[in-house]
């Protein structure tokens, strides 16, 4: 696991995280960690979630704090349940990836063609992958679930409020913007969400959660963390150099010459008042570490069990026998109904979702925030 300082942090181009490093290649249902902003939670008379969130940067690992998620939804005798891919991490040994490419390249029309292909070419769809970008946030406002508040947790970003941010954190040169940091935990941006249900619709009951629409908007004024119970995480002689700091960083952001940019940041990194926020967020870091989840441990691609992988392969083998794995005798002895804590816990590290139904082919719900 990578580590990094507070040189490492304080000042950290936002552009350089490493979800814009590549080209997009592009669950975690009953997970307590993922934070679910769903229009029927809302308390509100108009039916829309409204909530105030701070997206920030993973403490663990600041460059890797958005997680590009790369998962399989798959269905045997004993239900449905997810696993993070290792496509998740470029690494494309994973063996439902390579099942799906036996079939998907198969001779059309073909048993296993037909494995892989969609319902409407006449296939039976068997392989059903997930997409899907995560992010750690502070819940700073939430009357829906007040509970929440000052937690920190994870969220699935909607795509309207990741295209809001990229443009933000990484804007195009040719715009000549400078990069701003809204994941900082000190000097970013907070973000107040709005979640629409989609249209009532008696013939499609289901547009309701299927269509739903998201749209965010950044705080004018930068919004530091605060701890859990929302003190906050400085005292007043350390807020003093912080506004000493966002005073003259300001500055730059505004700036619209690179040039001039980057001989205001030399200035400003060689300031004393720079060299104490220095020493400050050593502090805040650790703190921080102390009350928030890692999210590459918990969202990112990790080794399966032997238990998911005897799982996975057999669902596997079923596939490339022309089966349908739902519809095969279960010879275990134990299904999912009495799965033991211990054996829970294990598909939990394991990056395992069991889902209660099947949600395959539900078209368009990679957006969704739950």
């Amino acid at each position: 696991m990578a580590d990094f300082t507070e040189n490492d942090i304080l000042g950290f181009d936002p552009s350089q995280l490493s979800v814009f490093e590549t080209p997009e290649q592009k669950q975690s249902q009953g997970n307590p960690l993922i934070y679910k902003t769903r229009p029927s939670d809302s308390v509100s008379e108009d039916g829309v979630y409204r909530a105030t969130i701070k997206l920030i940067y993973n403490p663990f690992d600041v460059k890797h704090s958005i997680i590009e998620q790369q998962s399989y939804s798959i269905n045997d005798e004993n239900g449905w349940f997810t696993v993070v891919s290792s496509l998740t991490i470029d690494d494309k040994s994973c063996p439902i990836f390579n099942a799906w490419k036996k079939c998907h390249y198969a001779e059309r029309g073909s048993m296993l063609w037909k494995q892989a292909a969609k319902e409407n070419e006449g296939g039976r769809a068997l392989f059903d992958k997930r997409f899907a970008r995560y992010v750690t946030i502070q819940v700073l406002e939430d009357k829906n679930q007040p509970e929440l508040e000052g937690q920190y947790l994870f969220w699935k970003l909607p795509t309207s409020i990741w295209t809001m941010i990229n443009q933000k954190m990484a804007p195009s040169a040719e715009s000549k913007k400078a990069a701003i940091p809204v994941m900082d935990f000190l000097f970013g941006k907070s973000i107040d969400i709005e979640v629409m249900p989609g249209p009532d619709d008696k013939q499609h009951p289901e547009r309701k959660t299927r269509e739903i629409s998201y749209i965010g908007e950044l705080s004018e004024d930068v919004v530091s963390c605060t701890n859990p119970d929302g003190s906050p995480l400085l005292n007043d002689e350390e807020q003093e150099v912080l506004d000493n700091y966002v005073s003259m960083i300001k500055k730059v952001w505004k700036e619209k010459d690179p040039t001039v940019r980057s001989e205001m940041i030399q200035k400003i990194n060689a300031n004393e008042n720079t060299i104490k926020l220095r020493k400050i967020y050593v502090n805040v870091i650790e703190q921080i570490k102390k009350f928030c989840p890692n999210i590459v441990e918990h969202l990112s691609y990790q080794p399966w069990s032997d238990a998911v992988k005897a799982r996975v392969d057999k669902w596997i083998n079923n596939i490339l026998a022309g089966k349908n794995p739902a519809e095969q005798q279960s010879d275990v002895t134990e299904t999912l109904n009495t799965i033991s804590t211990s054996e829970a816990v294990e598909l939990s590290k394991a990056n395992v979702t069991v889902e209660a139904e099947s949600t395959s082919n539900a078209g368009g719900l990679d957006d969704l925030p739950f």
